[in-house]
């Protein structure tokens, strides 16, 4: 039988129900169609991966001169046109058939293909087999993934023909179990009708016993099609999908953008290989490579995305012992994350890193409960946290399996950049069963999330505020006196700021002696400066047993303000460092800029010293260095 494409004939009577699964790739989150697009595309490759080595996916861009393209269209769109040319088929326009045929590949490797019985049509028996073929051709919003995949809705298979400007796509297969190789294609329209006659909005190509549309399984028809269109697929499993006529908003650097945004996690894992293509270029997208992908000037807007990567790399890297393991919440109770999951000694710890600008990595036990069970499963995440001066803003994104989830946030403390990596099954299930179908929200009272687990909600706001309370943790003040706690602040007495057994010294400046009195604390660069507090000012030097002395030291200063922070409103009308009363005197370094508020020094002898003075005496200062 020749390969044909064929839309079921509806019946009188029959509801009329046009398709909207493809509205659920518009969220704002998403951005765009390419970014649904990849997301979705990768992320039925990586629940298909076949477990041997990282999975690859294709991305690439063809176009065929209109004056070239009648065997394509005879062969392979010709019974389609009528369709799409139809009044009420939804399509905005048709392409004219003198047009160029431009076409994209969605390719991937290293996965098991469409496994299945191709004559299923219903799963309604209680003993079923998996089977992707069914589910991805014949199922609109069901599924039979397992509950760790990325995928849980049975949707994102229908981005495909919401990426096509005439709804439609083919795929080529060839599955890991048995090396059959398929081909089919999949049209979605609106109901509309032809020659008079009613006609169902999905519509199929492929072989047809009645109205159940089989595939294609001639090698010989498979081969002509790879070959006219440049299918790479020959005996190796996995899954090709050809979209003709993309939407013209999808464009190949816009695809590697979004790879690089949505699936950073896994490719710097080496657990996913990208590759994008177009006529004469190729780009190639791994743990090796994105790096330099992105110092080039078509990404150079990407750039604010290093930091985040440089944190996963590093989180990547990390052995179980460098963790800091908190304790679980009691089971069975709303799990609140608190400073008694910390021992004293954590505490103290991690305290000191923060402070010190040192990346800390987290374990966080959680306990999850299904609805009629008595049973905990006990799991867990990881939370990775670094100070980044630099950011103006907090920075924190959620990871499941993989995947992004862009619309959860939780982080509210500026200059903190947190990245949480749930990769667990137990728990990594239960927030892919709260999130929505575009996998971009956990929506913590949906009906299927809150009925399938006991305290559903709380433990998710137990996952999702983690970053926060953690950060709120580690700067809260200690317990106790602490007699470090206000030596930032210069207007105190000095008696009340003295340690025991610590007495004022003598300190030679340039011309002019100056009393120093104990350190004060630094906002940053505590690993190699030691601030003191003297008359009028204060003076910076190298840290006594600091084994690095920095070349560069830009250093900050503003007056105290009650609320914000005081560099941002600082003004001209508090001091001026270039005019008087100020002073500004070195010793082994040299001065590089001094203007306003802000010294930019360079170090020339590891025993240097800058002395800043002038202050008003009745005003609280605050100094930030970057060293």
């Amino acid at each position: 039988m020749r390969p044909e494409w064929q839309f079921r004939k509806m019946h009188p009577g029959e509801m009329n129900v046009d398709p909207i699964e493809g509205e659920f790739f518009t969220t704002e989150a998403l951005g765009s169609i390419t970014d649904a697009l990849v997301r979705e595309s990768i992320q039925n490759s990586l629940d298909a991966a076949a477990g041997k080595g990282a999975v690859r996916v294709r991305f690439s861009f063809f176009s065929v001169p209109g004056n070239e393209t009648g065997e394509l269209r005879n062969i392979y769109l010709d019974g389609l046109v009528p369709h799409l040319e139809a009044r009420h088929s939804g399509l905005v326009e048709a392409p004219s058939p003198n047009a160029d045929l431009a076409y994209m590949l969605i390719e991937d490797f290293g996965t098991r293909g469409l496994q299945g019985d191709i004559y299923q049509y219903d799963d309604l028996e209680d003993e079923v087999k998996r089977n992707d073929f069914y589910y991805f051709w014949r199922n609109i919003g069901r599924t039979k993934k397992e509950s760790t995949d990325l995928g849980r809705w049975g949707l994102g298979k229908t981005v495909f023909q919401a990426a096509s400007r005439i709804n439609s796509f083919f795929g080529v297969t060839v599955r890991e179990d048995d090396s059959v190789k398929l081909l089919m294609g999949q049209c979605v329209l609106r109901i509309h009708k032809v020659n008079g006659k009613r006609y169902s909005p999905y519509g199929y190509f492929g072989i047809f016993d009645q109205d159940l549309a089989l595939p294609v399984q001639d090698s010989a028809y498979i081969e002509k099609f790879s070959e006219l269109f440049g299918v790479d697929r020959s005996d190796q499993p996995g899954l090709s999908i050809l979209i003709p006529y993309p939407d013209e908003d999808i464009k190949p650097l816009d695809c590697i953008k979004s790879v690089i945004k949505h699936y950073f996690f896994p490719i710097l894992s080496a657990k996913l290989i990208i590759e994008v293509q177009f006529p004469q270029r190729r780009y190639l997208l791994d743990a090796v490579s994105v790096d330099e992908l992105l110092n080039k000037r078509s990404f150079q807007e990407s750039l604010g995305f290093r930091g985040l990567l440089d944190l996963a790399r590093w989180a990547i890297r990390q052995p179980e012992e460098s963790y800091f393991r908190l304790e679980a919440p009691e089971p069975g109770k709303s799990p609140k994350l608190r400073d008694d999951l910390f021992t004293e000694a954590q505490l103290e710890k991690a305290r000191q890193h923060l402070s010190e600008n040192k990346r800390l990595s987290f374990y966080v036990p959680v306990s999850i409960q299904r609805q009629n069970s008595k049973t905990f499963m006990h799991s867990g995440f990881s939370v990775f946290l670094e100070k980044d001066d630099t950011l103006d803003r907090p920075e924190d994104c959620f990871i499941r399996q993989g995947i992004t989830i862009p619309e959860v946030t939780s982080l509210k403390h500026k200059g903190i950049r947190a990245l949480i990596s749930i990769s667990e099954p137990t728990v990594s299930a239960f927030v892919g069963d709260a999130e929505n179908p575009a996998h971009t929200e956990w929506e913590r009272n949906s009906k299927k999330f809150k009925s399938k687990y006991k305290l559903g909600p709380s433990t998710l706001d137990f996952i999702k505020s983690s970053p926060r309370e953690i950060v709120k943790i580690l700067t809260q003040p200690k317990k106790g006196r602490d007699e470090n706690l206000l030596r930032h602040l210069f207007s105190l007495p000095v008696d009340f700021l003295k340690q025991e057994g610590q007495d004022n010294k003598e300190t030679e400046g340039e011309g002019a002696k100056e009393k120093v009195t104990s350190p004060v604390v630094d906002v940053g660069g505590l690993s190699y400066l030691q601030l003191h507090r003297i008359k009028g000012g204060f003076a910076l030097t190298r840290k006594s047993r600091a084994e690095k002395v920095p070349k560069l030291i830009t250093i900050w200063m503003a007056y105290e303000v009650r609320s914000g922070s005081p560099f941002r409103k600082y003004t001209p009308l508090d001091f001026l460092l270039e005019n008087p009363p100020m002073k500004v005197l070195t010793q082994g370094a040299e001065i590089l800029i001094k203007q306003k508020n802000f010294i930019k020094l360079q170090v020339v002898r590891p025993d240097f010293r800058l002395a800043v003075t002038g202050f008003d005496m009745n005003r609280d200062l605050r100094i930030k260095t970057n060293p």
